[in-house]
């Protein structure tokens, strides 16, 4: 990631050069990274981006113009991944990076889709250059900026989303899956988000055409804690596939419970948690 981040920050460097010829001394370029600090998306975007700063200003910063300037990270908490938090507060988190904090540039978030979407808009009313680097998995995001490019040429994206996801690497993974284990069975287990409703939606109707059964669709808000009456479903639905695509923490819980309840179904998908650290302990060895 601190390689990737390294080639991202170069970038933004050559961008700022047309006004280099008016900045005095060292002056930071300011980078305004509106993340979900408190989440696994937030905060290792967050070490990445810190890391790839502390490098390249370790060499004396980059040259805009023929003068060496330092980059300046400015975090903010979009608390965007978190339950019941409204977009507007991530709205206000990225307007207060640019009007206050004098970000030159916007780099990281917003990481939930619909708050992204929604800061397009304001990214264009100010004409500021954007670059997510994490979450984001809404295919709308590009297709936006296909529709109405000058409008939203200010805004970029590194980051892979739903679409790709599933037709070129889940798909194909679960039809593997089938294969090797003998199922053709699916029950699906999805946050109440925007590419976690989208992307279990799309896999369902390519198994389904493919003759698979879908044997449940439970769909949990975030920051749900108890998911035992979707698991003893699928229990009851027998042998098969457990389709899980949550990216807040609590989903470990649902891992935890899918061991003690011997649901005989393999869980995969898109599951946020287990790629934090500590996740073996959390989930109980599941």
């Amino acid at each position: 990631m601190k390689k990737g981040m390294i080639g991202i920050l170069l970038v933004l460097a050559v961008l700022a050069a047309p006004g280099a010829s008016q900045a005095k001394g060292s002056k930071p370029i300011v980078i305004g990274c509106p993340l979900s600090t408190a989440f696994l998306y937030g905060w290792d975007a967050e070490r990445g981006i810190k890391l790839a700063v502390e490098e390249i200003n370790a060499q004396g910063g980059v040259n805009v113009g023929g003068v060496k300037r330092p980059f300046k990270a400015v975090v903010m908490d979009t608390r965007d991944l978190e339950p019941g938090v409204p977009v507007s507060e991530a709205l206000m988190v990225v307007e207060k990076l640019i009007l206050e904090k004098k970000a030159d540039f916007i780099l990281g978030g917003p990481v939930r889709s619909e708050a992204a979407l929604a800061a397009m808009d304001l990214l264009a009313r100010y004409k500021k250059i954007s670059i997510l680097t994490t979450g984001v998995l809404t295919p709308k995001y590009h297709r936006r900026v296909a529709e109405n490019y000058n409008k939203y040429k200010y805004c970029f994206r590194i980051t892979n989303e739903a679409a790709n996801m599933v037709k070129n690497e889940m798909v194909p993974f679960i039809e593997q899956l089938g294969a090797k284990c003998g199922v053709h069975r699916m029950f699906v287990m999805a946050q109440d988000v925007a590419h976690a409703r989208a992307g279990t939606g799309i896999i369902k109707k390519i198994m389904e055409k493919k003759g698979w059964e879908i044997a449940g669709y439970e769909i949990y808000p975030t920051g749900t804690t108890d998911y035992s009456q979707g698991l003893l479903k699928a229990k009851k639905a027998g042998k098969g596939v457990l389709l899980v695509w949550m990216d807040m923490p609590e989903s470990t819980i649902l891992l935890k419970q899918w061991r003690e309840l011997r649901v005989p179904m393999i869980p995969f998908g898109f599951i946020c948690a287990v790629e934090q650290p500590g996740s073996w302990k959390a989930t109980g060895g599941a």
